[in-house]
């Protein structure tokens, strides 16, 4: 925060507390914007509000009420060029500031500690509000929903049956050959560190298909030809050429190929039977 001899004599600490890391966004957004009367479905939002650059505040380490201000520049004569901030209509009423952008700190600064911040603690009531700041609602609202997720996936995994336990383990490309209390241990710590990933698992229709596909691989009833980038059968009888890749996407052709023809349709049948032996 810019300091001359009239403004911005704050105290250290407090400017510390708004300070951005390089990446770090906030968003702010007008204060109590209403629904238009003309049309109920939207929010009246004027064209452009401002915020006035200057404002005096309590600072409660000095014990003194201390000028701010946020400044642009200031010239040889000592007279000050403050910066103008505005929220647009056609940003919604939002104004989104970047931490590393030395500009968005010096606005950001001002913004935390002037009283017009609705979301400013201890703010003196009698001046008028004009926004707040609502990225951390939207932080809440993140870090809610990744708990929620997280939850549902527990319980999930939880209860899943034994004979699942060990189809979604080998879909993932495990052993399926472990204890099942082994496989669910796995499962559960999947859900509680990528509970999407996991939910995702569970509601793929085609997880059971890459679980038998799995399944012959690891018992040589299936073959992937790495140097010929194809599936065959352990005589060498080509099943199926792949683009050149391997491991999980070259088991999603494979499946593609199962699902979209008659053919395939045979061939995983034909997987089905030898992965059961």
């Amino acid at each position: 925060m810019r300091k001359t001899n009239l403004y911005n004599g704050v105290s250290e600490s407090l400017v510390k507390k708004t300070m951005l890391k390089p990446g770090e966004q906030v968003v702010y957004r007008l204060y109590n914007m209403q629904k238009n009367p003309m049309n109920p479905e939207k929010i009246a939002i004027p064209s452009a509000k401002n915020v006035p650059p200057v404002d005096t505040i309590w600072d409660e380490e000095k014990g003194e009420y201390v000028d701010i201000a946020c400044i642009k520049s200031v010239d040889a004569q000592g007279n000050h060029n403050f910066q103008e901030i505005f929220f647009y209509g056609n940003m919604a009423g939002h104004l989104i500031l970047q931490g590393g952008r030395a500009f968005d700190q010096e606005i950001h600064t001002y913004l935390t500690l002037c009283d017009y911040n609705a979301s400013k603690p201890n703010r003196d009531t009698t001046k008028e509000i004009i926004f707040e700041r609502v990225d951390e609602e939207v932080k809440a609202e993140k870090e809610s929903r990744t708990r929620n997720i997280r939850r549902e996936a527990l319980n999930a995994a939880a209860d899943l049956t034994p004979e699942e336990v060990k189809d979604y383990a080998a879909a993932l490309g495990k052993d399926d050959s472990k204890p099942v209390k082994v496989l669910r241990n796995e499962l559960e710590e999947m859900a509680d560190s990528q509970p999407e990933d996991f939910m995702s698992l569970i509601n793929n229709k085609q997880a059971v298909m890459k679980a038998t596909i799995n399944r012959a691989l690891k018992k040589n009833a299936l073959v992937f030809n790495e140097e010929q980038s194809r599936f065959e059968w352990p005589n060498k009888e080509a099943i199926l050429t792949v683009a050149r890749t391997t491991g999980s996407d070259a088991i999603e052709e494979l499946i593609s190929f199962c699902i979209s023809s008659a053919k395939g349709e045979k061939v995983f049948q034909t997987i089905q039977s030898k992965a059961k032996k």
